[in-house]
């Protein structure tokens, strides 16, 4: 049986949630926010060049669009996220480049304390922010840890919808072009 989007992200939460230590949080949730960004361009390119096995000639391995900072600023340009939600996603990219590249790793303590409650600042009036939290976060929301887990859920809860956005039009596109003919 073929899991629907929304199973496969109930998956994605539920480990997403059990993890325990923040640096694998910031690491899993910017991998999948940047898999969430790979596939929005994806939607809004035409097909790759390349062969079916090969890598995309712009969006894997060594190429234009295949880092994290490109992705954001290319959905950005795209329009499809607005400046505040570009802010939000290069905020968790620099808070992901500090978990990946420094041995102390720790959200209680300066300088990440102040990245993630600045980060906290650009989401947590979002309603999706407010959805998010009374989804998986019913019964306690008392630690740092979990405001984070919230907010990237709530980023990658966003990108969901963005993405499903773009196929609504692209489907309307393409019946509009078929229509033309």
């Amino acid at each position: 049986m073929i899991k629907s989007l929304e199973d496969l992200f109930d998956d994605f939460a539920e480990d997403f949630l059990g993890e325990s230590s923040s640096r694998i949080v910031i690491i899993v949730g910017a991998s999948k926010i940047d898999d969430s960004l790979r596939d929005i361009i994806k939607k809004g390119l035409l097909p790759k060049l390349a062969n079916a096995k090969d890598n995309d000639e712009l969006l894997e391995g060594d190429n234009p669009l295949s880092t994290f900072s490109s992705k954001i600023k290319m959905v950005y340009r795209l329009g499809y996220i607005d400046i505040a939600f570009y802010r939000v996603l290069d905020k968790i990219r620099k808070i992901r480049n500090i978990g990946a590249h420094q041995l102390a790793f720790d959200i209680s303590s300066s300088p990440l304390k102040e990245h993630v409650m600045n980060l906290l600042s650009l989401v947590e009036d979002r309603k999706s922010y407010k959805l998010t939290k009374e989804r998986f976060f019913p019964e306690f929301f008392k630690t740092d840890l979990m405001k984070l887990k919230c907010a990237l859920l709530t980023v990658c809860v966003i990108l969901q919808i963005v993405t499903q956005k773009i196929e609504e039009v692209k489907i309307q596109t393409s019946i509009h072009k078929i229509t033309s003919d």
